[in-house]
Order: C-alpha cells, then sequence, then structure tokens
C-alpha cells in the first residue's frame, strides 16, 4: 500500500489524473481505447472465420494482421498501466477491476494458443480443416473478451450500478444465445431441405438368350 501510494503521489501521475490538457488523463484513456480495438477487431474477424460465420475468408491472409494486434497490445498494456497509477488503490480494492484483468489474461492465452493453431501448425492453414481446438479457444477468447470489456467499463461506477448492468448483460447474454441456436436450426434445415434426393429404380429387362 505504500508503494501504491507513493505511485498515485508521484508528480507525473499527479499532473495526467488532475490535469485539463488533452495530453493528460484523456490522452491516455482515448490510446488505452485505440488500443484494445487494434487488439480486440481482427481476432473477432478471426472468430467469425473460424466459426463458420464468414467462411469464404481464407485463413492464412488472417496472419497479417498480428503485428496490428501485438502493438494493440503493448498500446493497451502502456496506457493502462498509466491509467491504474491515477488511483492504484481504489482499483485493487475493486472486485470489478480484478475480474477484467483476470478475463482478460485468460483472453491473451487462449488468443496465443488459437494463433499457434491458424498460422504455426500448418505451412498452409487453408489446406487443413479448422480444428476443434482452434474452435474451443475461439470460443473461451469472444467470452473473455465480452467479460473483460464490460467489467472495465463497469469498474467507474458503484456496487448497485454494476449488479443491475451484470442482470442486464446476463440477460443479452442468454438472449443472443437462444437467438444463435435458433439461427443454427433454421440453417441446418435449410441445407437439409437444398440437398437433392436420388431415387434409385430397378427393374429387370430382356436379355437375349435369356430365360
Amino acid at each position: 500500500m505504500e508503494f501504491l501510494s507513493w505511485l498515485e503521489n508521484n508528480g507525473v501521475i499527479t499532473w495526467i489524473r488532475e490535469s485539463n490538457s488533452l495530453l493528460g488523463y484523456t490522452l491516455h484513456l482515448a490510446l488505452h481505447t485505440v488500443g484494445l480495438v487494434a487488439l480486440v477487431g481482427p481476432s473477432l474477424l478471426i472468430a467469425a472465420r473460424v466459426l463458420g460465420l464468414a467462411p469464404r475468408i481464407p485463413i492464412a491472409p488472417l496472419g497479417a494482421f498480428r503485428p496490428l494486434m501485438k502493438v494493440g497490445f503493448w498500446l493497451t498494456v502502456i496506457t493502462g498501466s498509466v491509467l491504474f497509477a491515477t488511483a492504484p488503490i481504489s482499483y485493487v480494492r475493486n472486485p470489478v477491476f480484478i475480474v477484467k484483468l483476470s478475463a482478460l489474461f485468460v483472453a491473451l492465452f487462449a488468443l496465443r494458443r488459437l494463433a499457434h493453431e491458424l498460422f504455426e501448425r500448418y505451412a498452409d492453414p487453408d489446406a487443413h480443416p479448422v480444428s476443434r481446438a482452434a474452435k474451443g479457444w475461439t470460443i473461451v477468447t469472444l467470452v473473455m473478451w465480452t467479460i473483460g470489456v464490460v467489467a472495465g467499463r463497469l469498474t467507474a461506477y458503484s456496487g448497485l450500478v454494476v449488479m443491475e448492468s451484470l442482470k442486464a448483460f446476463g440477460l443479452v447474454v442468454l438472449a443472443a444465445a437462444i437467438l444463435a441456436y435458433l439461427a443454427s436450426l433454421f440453417l441446418r434445415r435449410s441445407s437439409a431441405e437444398r440437398i437433392p434426393s436420388f431415387d434409385v429404380s430397378v427393374q429387370a429387362a430382356p436379355v437375349k438368350g435369356g430365360k
């Protein structure tokens, strides 16, 4: 706590927290958001391909997003560390913030495993079907990104607002899951109806010289 108190009262951190300049807290918060977009955005595109929502997109070119995602990661870490330093004691006592960090750590680990499955396991990813492991890591990544982003947004609010928001978020997730399930059933039924049926009719035919 002494170190966190010293960090919070550091001259540079105090200026960032209390300054009205756009180069202070506002800039770091904006860059933190940009970093998250650069990190999470491409992973959503990759997830759409892995889960079959965009089956026509080739997998190999998606690897070109990896340098952008690394830049987004480091930008998020640096600016997030500065934002944490503006109120470190409050953050470490906030369970929602702990949930955010935990979810983001798991999301990053799952994203790294997903990248290995897609871009490092085979020389030509498009020559092989998407593995079950890749789909599993994709789902874990999406769930953890969602929890991390929502928890990060709720760190600035009181406990009552957090609980009500979590209830609403749970209802939205439940509704989305039901809609996704119904959509998958509809797609399966539609694809089954489009498959042509073949009837084989076998009839006896007279053969010359036969009895």
